[in-house]
């Protein structure tokens, strides 16, 4: 019992105050870890009166409050503590850079510069100063790129606490304890998500944990997924090391085979929780990531035997959808089939997406300022078209809009080059473990950009903000030498 209880102390000390003399570092790290686990609530925090709308779900100004209160917080506690961290210089410029352009969208420009750049967004300062003067106001408001310059802002900040979130992440989950406990954090979350769903949701709803959106939560499951492969790849790697000591045949069997099932029954409920949310752009890119993921694990030049390797997971993978398709039933399933194929123009998201290619139109170059999606819409969206449209259902198309041409170019050079360090750190790094987290790493960026291009998971903080964690640490384990 005592020799237990020492082996945990050690194992917190290793985990918390791998320094002891930084006691700023080990603060930074329970802010980290008490975010991962509380981030999906933080929009359960918000007021009653925050409205709801048309393809947006909940706008949370409060959420986005305490999640940028987190991130800033957790960067300046990590900065001071001396952070040891060389970030992807490619894609950290990209993203910076398109935090630089919303705020040049705020910037008041020359009425001369605004006409040949934006001409629509000069036309709406214009309108809106001739509003004003109905009502006897003098001044008009300064012309901007930015159709609405406090949700241009908003974004900004956002923005910002996503990438303070990363550069944290990556260098506070330089441990591997660290790495496995923030892991184990976020997939226990996302477990307690789906049992608790399970328990108190009706069959017939669809599975959304504590998101308005059940698509929403497919996203967030999809991060949590990822790395449930990742750690049950790195238990098909290093689960030979387990039998090392073992006295007999059968205890080897149970050091290797306990951890294995266990790792393959947790993939297994996310899996299971993916189905559950019914959500057809989650399905997919989860199934696609998947077999993706299988594909590069067993393909890593430093992979001994690798068809027992591929044997192994592919079993475990083929174990886990048997359990979700047990467990979920046809119900996700025969969502695909609800609408014909050939009525696909009557859809509501093709009729949004073929409306927001219409509102870039009106800004092709520089946008109508990030976050300005709503506004945008507005000026094109068709009198069948009732309700107020937040969302364009396509991240990158959203992109498009509110940031033009040169957002959705830095957009696309933010995530391609960050797809390319991850492939070439996963690619050298000679650890099994750690290349297993890089791989899980790349698994959750691709699984969210797959199923961006059909919804809107990336305007949903907790869900953008939980994979910079994710990345972070995927980076952290890629530095490892």
């Amino acid at each position: 019992m005592v020799t237990t209880l020492h082996k945990y102390r050690t194992l917190a000390r290793e985990a918390f105050l791998p320094d002891t003399s930084n006691k700023l570092d080990c603060i930074a790290f329970i802010i980290l870890f008490v975010f991962v686990v509380t981030a999906p609530v933080l929009y359960g925090v918000t007021p009653a009166a925050d409205r709801h709308a048309m393809g947006g779900g909940t706008v949370g100004p409060a959420g986005n409050m305490f999640l940028e209160l987190f991130a800033f917080l957790l960067a300046a506690v990590t900065f001071w503590s001396r952070p040891r961290v060389r970030p992807p210089a490619i894609p950290l410029c990209a993203v910076l850079a398109l935090a630089l352009l919303g705020l040049f969208q705020l910037l008041p420009l020359p009425e001369e510069l605004l006409e040949k750049a934006a001409p629509v967004n000069l036309k709406i300062y214009h309108e809106s100063a001739e509003i004003l003067s109905l009502f006897g106001k003098k001044a008009s408001p300064a012309p901007r790129i930015s159709i609405a310059p406090t949700e241009t802002f908003g974004s900004v900040l956002i923005i910002l606490a996503y990438v303070a979130f990363f550069l944290s992440a990556a260098s506070l989950l330089r441990n591997r304890l660290r790495r496995r406990l923030l892991v184990t954090a976020l997939m226990g979350t996302a477990a307690i998500q789906i049992l608790v769903g399970v328990a108190f949701q009706s069959r017939e709803d669809r599975l959304h944990g504590v998101f308005v959106n059940a698509d929403h939560f497919a996203a967030y499951l999809e991060i949590a997924l990822a790395l449930a492969f990742g750690a049950l790849w790195s238990e098909v790697l290093t689960s030979s090391d387990r039998a090392q000591g073992a006295v007999d045949r059968g205890e080897r069997f149970e050091r290797r085979f306990v951890p294995f099932v266990a790792r393959t029954l947790l993939w297994g409920v996310i899996a299971a929780g993916v189905g559950l949310t019914r959500s057809r752009g989650g399905i997919l890119s989860a199934a696609m990531t998947t077999l993706v993921l299988l594909a590069m694990a067993v393909s890593h030049r430093r992979v001994r035997f690798p068809w027992r390797a591929a044997a192994g997971m592919s079993a475990a993978v083929l174990a886990g959808a048997l359990f979700v398709a047990a467990t979920a039933g046809a119900n996700p399933f025969l969502r695909f089939l609800e609408r014909d194929p050939r009525d696909l123009g009557g859809d509501l998201r093709v009729t949004l997406w073929k409306t927001s290619l219409q509102a870039w139109r009106e800004f092709p170059l520089l946008g109508s300022g990030l976050g300005t999606f709503r506004e945008a819409f507005r000026r094109v969206q068709p009198r069948d078209l009732s309700g107020l449209i937040e969302q364009a259902h396509s991240d990158s198309l959203q992109l498009l809009v509110t940031g033009g041409v040169i957002g959705a170019a830095l957009g696309v050079l933010a995530v391609g080059s960050l797809f390319v360090v991850l492939a070439r750190a996963w690619r050298r790094q000679k650890h099994r473990e750690e290349s297993a987290f890089v791989l899980a790493g790349f698994g959750a960026l691709l699984s969210l950009t797959l199923h961006g291009l059909v919804d809107f998971n990336l305007s949903i903080p907790p869900i953008p903000a939980t994979l910079a964690c994710a990345l972070g640490g995927a980076w952290a384990a890629a530095r490892r030498n």
